[in-house]
């Protein structure tokens, strides 16, 4: 996909994001909306490989993705972190996700009287912290009453209890302790990096690091280390997601019962769930993968998945194993009652 079907802009006005949003092929009418809540760092630049073979797939939908709140690494390219930047946090992030999705679900005319009877759908899917945000998106619509058709929750890899108790959650909870000003530090850090190494060395680098990622991959990272601002929003969010414990809230449980699937009028199902865990994870810790499943499996709106040794699919799908993941979410999509 070309990178003219990114569109940053103030999303809406009062926050800096941005929307990947392709509309579906020119010959097929439009018949739903895969609506994707990255994960952390939020930016739609990982995600283009895992949309594109989706929209393969689906056709007939149109494919959005939109970026964390702050997340702009374009206007922030090469600058130094302002002392007043103003931090997005988790509850921001959510409203976030509720604005865009209505804006977008109202210049598509998803609440007009014509696509209720037609039935078009939205699908939402989240990525680690995306599925937390999709889990409290959803209750918001519904006590804000808006008829969003969402008859599907794809969760992948997701972190939504307890993120302090994986190895990689420790490890950041540790840092973070002993440096306070973490998000700080490693912010200047990058901006110095940046501005002072050659393009040719951070390249290299951050390709080291990576260990060999894809190009998309490498220039998604690129850009988010030349954008302190960026670098600082990412590290404070991931900070405050270590704070993160127990589902057992009502926002949680609104979730996993199923009744945002009637907030599309012409529906009276519950809302499916599927969600996709990889064998091993260092954002999810086993135990709490295990306390999730057992709490949630019996229920008959919810799919459980779990990566197998054949696909070997990681946390960080989105590098290197999108067309696995593509794959499953379109076998997901298309199991979806008149589509």
């Amino acid at each position: 996909m070309a990178e003219s079907l990114f569109k940053l802009q103030k999303y809406p006005h009062e926050y800096p994001t941005t929307i990947y949003d392709v509309p579906p092929d020119a010959a097929t009418e439009e018949c739903g909306m895969i609506f994707l809540i990255p994960g952390n760092p939020g930016l739609p630049e990982y995600y283009v490989p895992f949309l594109s073979q989706a929209r393969e797939g689906l056709p007939g939908w149109r494919i959005v993705c939109v970026s964390q709140a702050g997340y702009d690494t374009v206007a922030t390219a090469g600058a130094a972190r302002s002392s007043d930047q103003k931090y997005y946090g988790l509850e921001q992030q959510t409203q976030h996700k509720v604005e865009v999705l209505t804006s977008l679900l109202q210049k598509y005319s998803y609440f007009s009287t014509v696509d209720l009877v037609n039935k078009k759908q939205v699908v939402v899917v989240g990525h680690s912290i995306g599925c937390w945000m999709i889990q409290r998106m959803l209750a918001k619509l519904a006590k804000q009453q808006i008829p969003a058709p969402i008859t599907l929750a794809v969760l992948l890899f997701p972190t939504i209890r307890d993120l302090a108790q994986s190895s990689s959650g420790m490890a950041l909870k540790t840092i973070s302790s002993y440096v306070p000003r973490l998000a700080d530090f490693v912010s200047i850090f990058t901006f110095y990096a940046a501005k002072y190494l050659p393009s040719s060395a951070l390249h290299t680098i951050i390709k080291l690091a990576m260990r060999n990622p894809p190009e998309h991959a490498l220039h998604a990272t690129t850009q988010l280390v030349g954008s302190p601002a960026v670098v600082w929003q990412s590290i404070s969010l991931g900070i405050e997601e270590m704070g993160i414990h127990g589902e057992r809230d009502d926002m949680a449980e609104f979730f996993w019962d199923g009744p945002w699937g009637t907030l599309h009028s012409e529906s009276s199902k519950q809302g499916r769930i599927v969600a996709y865990f990889a064998e091993s994870d260092h954002w999810v810790a086993d135990r709490t993968r295990a306390e999730i499943l057992e709490a949630h499996a019996k229920r008959e709106n919810v799919s459980f998945n779990i990566s197998t040794a054949e696909e070997n699919c990681k946390h960080a799908f989105c590098v290197k194993d999108s067309d696995v993941m593509a794959k499953r979410l379109v076998d997901w999509v298309t199991e979806l009652d008149g589509h």
